[in-house]
């Protein structure tokens, strides 16, 4: 390792000792400079932040015609041909389209490549170590996410996984996850990054136009139009993706192809895992768009994604020496989204969208002797798990919101959603409005309406937010807000008499972005008036709180070619909810959450190096008898992981018309090998525990993939805020 990094240290003096200079100034067109103004050199990694005086300067080796690549925030970013050592003044025009200089964010986090002030880019949820490349996993490093590794579901601010939401062009996705698996997490079904233009993370306080999310949302928002056609392919021992995208000649409509297919079986062989995989797991993703511009200035969007998913394990039985726990599933989903935006006049904007779920799940337990045959046992708690489950479910959504733009930047948001499931039809509408009181102070007002017809009980959900900027640039915000949020199906089945769960957020928050950096604070508080009870009877009876602070720091300018960001969040949470006897702090949330990302890019060996390390405090477990009593409790240990990754670029046939874009990717979870508790499963009569762990202490992945005809060099290279 010393070597390793002597050389590296050896390749970038030389580097830096033979450069020449780019040198240069920015401004507005009224000759005002531009601090913080982010430069760079198009296909390299070299580039500065302009100072006070808008100057900047920065050394290069490349050569040839230079061009620079100049953004700021509330400007249009530019490209400009520049010489070697030859001064270079650069004017950018502001943009009408980027969000005023005060903007409410309480509660939120932007991602997007297009998203001006954004904490996340497409480029950073794939090169985020040990996330697989995941959408969700990415946001885990924000604060406000639990880092919760033995199911899936972003669980936020002491909610479970279920009480934060995903939206895909402003329409819900009711099944973003695959059949649970007992003890492990399931994969997204909607996971690629590069999918979506715009991605926010809301860990509370989001916007009346979005509902039945009781603590949190991720809102995402698909691309329009590609800028060039394209395909890609890629290989690993337990990964295949293989896709193509087709712009057409007049460039007014695009469609795409892409399939993956992923299995565990051939790197279970190599690296043992625990439970015992019988099938798979396997899992196959085919997803189609459809981008078409209709007249001046619509976008029609289509996008259809169907999965398959197919497990079998076996795990030791708790209740008895020498028996195990069979479990086999099969999961077949089919989401579609069409979605419309159109200005149909000055000042005015429609955005219209229809989704359309199906969902089929088959799932069997059984138990079996150790040479893996069945053995049926007619006694408690044995002939429990011997149950096989067969279900559909079928979801369907339209939404159309109307904005109206008014002098002054304020915006007036309107309209109306259905939401009809097999038992239920949940009909809302929703108004919000925007005001720019004055050039430093902001206020968003909105109020939801629900009704459900099973239910039979109509809900009026109150929001607000405010944001002021304060004399350096920084900025305050503030929101309070009510949700609500319908029980499970399968509750609502047994008692469709259920109130919608309620749940109040109050959040301050502190905001300072500029000159690539950004500091985040943000205090919350959250009640809930209305949890779901299953002991001692099934109903709305139960509550809850949390409240608690979270930091954000993100810096790209302080390490020359170091991109990293710090996320602490500290929970305080109880709830009585479920088979709770009282009140009690949830198994699914720690009181101290630590992550730490960091990435840097060595362009003479053209190799990312990135990093992200999680420390979370152990949290609560629980053995609750099946009549309530409260056997045994404990804390966890603490959660300790360190993740490695290593992206190497190249062109494998340079010459070809199409130069491809080559990626050979590498990494491992859990480093250190430090070995994960996340909880106890107890037997049925409490006398036995067994520890819940990941499959294998750690993880390897390595694979490469090739994309021709879109070059992700600069993605790789842009270190932008």
């Amino acid at each position: 390792m010393k070597t390793l990094l002597l050389c590296l240290l050896t390749v970038t003096a030389s580097y830096n000792a033979f450069s020449q200079q780019i040198i240069g100034r920015v401004k507005d067109k009224n000759n005002r400079p531009l601090e913080g103004a982010s430069v760079s050199l198009a296909g390299t990694a070299d580039g500065a932040t302009a100072d006070s005086a808008g100057r900047f300067s920065f050394p290069t080796r490349a050569t040839g015609a230079l061009h620079l690549v100049i953004s700021y925030i509330g400007y249009k970013p530019k490209q400009q041909p520049v010489q070697l050592n030859v001064p270079v003044e650069i004017t950018l025009d502001k943009d009408p389209a980027t969000l005023a200089p005060v903007v409410v964010s309480a509660g939120s986090f932007t991602a997007g490549d297009q998203s001006k002030g954004a904490v996340m880019t497409a480029m950073d949820v794939i090169s985020v170590a040990g996330n697989g490349g995941d959408v969700a996993n990415a946001v885990r490093t924000l604060p406000g996410a639990q880092q919760i590794g033995e199911r899936e579901g972003l669980f936020v601010r002491g909610g479970t996984g279920q009480e934060t939401r995903q939206f895909v062009d402003g329409t819900l996705v009711p099944q973003p996850y695959f059949v649970t698996l007992p003890g492990l997490p399931q994969f997204n079904r909607i996971s690629s990054p590069f999918l979506f233009d715009g991605i926010i993370f809301s860990s509370g306080g989001y916007s009346a136009v979005y509902g039945q999310g009781l603590s949190g949302a991720l809102i995402m928002e698909t691309q329009d139009l590609p800028e060039k056609s394209s395909a890609v392919i890629g290989i690993s021992p337990m990964v295949a993706v293989a896709g193509v995208q087709r712009l057409a000649r007049n460039k007014r409509s695009s469609f795409s192809l892409n399939t993956r297919y992923m299995t565990w079986q051939y790197y279970a062989r190599l690296v043992p895992q625990n439970p015992e995989y019988a099938k798979g797991p396997a899992y196959s993703v085919t997803e189609a768009n459809l981008r078409a511009r209709t007249g001046k200035t619509g976008m029609l969007k289509v996008y259809a994604n169907f999965g398959y998913n197919q497990t079998g394990l076996y795990r030791d039985d708790i209740d008895s020496a020498g028996l195990k726990n069979k479990f086999e599933a099969q999961d077949r989903n089919l989401y579609v989204n069409i979605s419309h935006r159109s200005t149909p006049g000055k000042n005015w904007r429609l955005d219209l969208a229809t989704a359309f779920n199906h969902n089929s799940t088959d799932i069997h337990r059984s138990l079996t002797d150790a040479q893996k045959n069945p053995v049926f046992i007619p006694d408690t708690p044995f002939r429990q798990k011997e149950n096989y489950y067969n279900g559909t479910a079928t979801f369907w959504q339209a939404k159309g919101v109307v904005s109206r733009y008014f002098t002054g930047n304020h915006v007036l948001k309107a309209g109306g959603e259905v939401q009809a499931g097999e038992q239920d039809h949940l009909y809302a509408g929703f108004a919000e409005m925007e005001w720019k009181l004055y050039h430093s102070l902001a206020l968003r007002t909105g109020l939801r309406y629900e009704y459900s017809t099973i239910l039979r009980d109509a809900v009026l959900a109150p929001r607000i937010s405010m944001a002021y900027r304060l004399s350096d640039g920084s900025q305050l915000n503030a929101a309070y807000g009510v949700f609500y949020q319908k029980a499970e199906t399968r509750y609502l089945l047994a008692a469709p008499y259920l109130p919608q769960a309620k749940a109040s957020h109050y959040i301050l928050n502190y905001l300072r972005h500029s000159s690539g950096r950004l500091f985040r604070a943000e205090l919350f508080y959250k009640q809930y008036h209305r949890l779901l009870k299953t002991a001692p009877h099934l109903d709305m009876s139960g509550s809850g709180h949390a409240r608690g602070v979270e930091f954000f720091w993100r810096d790209k300018k302080s390490v020359q070619g170091l991109d990293y960001w710090v996320s602490y969040s500290y929970l305080h949470t109880e709830r009585n909810h479920l088979d709770f006897p009282k009140m009690m702090a949830p198994s699914f949330a720690s009181p101290h959450t630590l992550t730490v990302v960091a990435k840097r890019f060595f362009e003479p060996i053209r190799t990312s190096v990135n990093i992200s390390y999680a420390l979370a405090a152990g949290r609560p477990y629980y053995d609750i008898s099946a009549k309530g009593v409260l056997r045994d409790k404990g804390t966890a240990k603490t959660y300790n992981v360190l993740n490695l990754g290593l992206a190497h670029m190249l062109s494998l046939f340079p010459k070809w018309k199409e130069k491809d874009f080559t990626v050979i990717a590498a990494g491992i979870n859990n480093l250190l090998g430090t070995r994960q508790v996340f909880g106890y499963e107890y037997s049925y009569n409490g006398q036995r525990r067994m520890p819940v762990t990941l499959p294998a202490t750690r993880n390897f992945f390595i694979g490469i993939f090739m994309s021709l005809g879109i070059d992700r060099t600069d993605d790789f290279l842009n270190e932008n805020l």
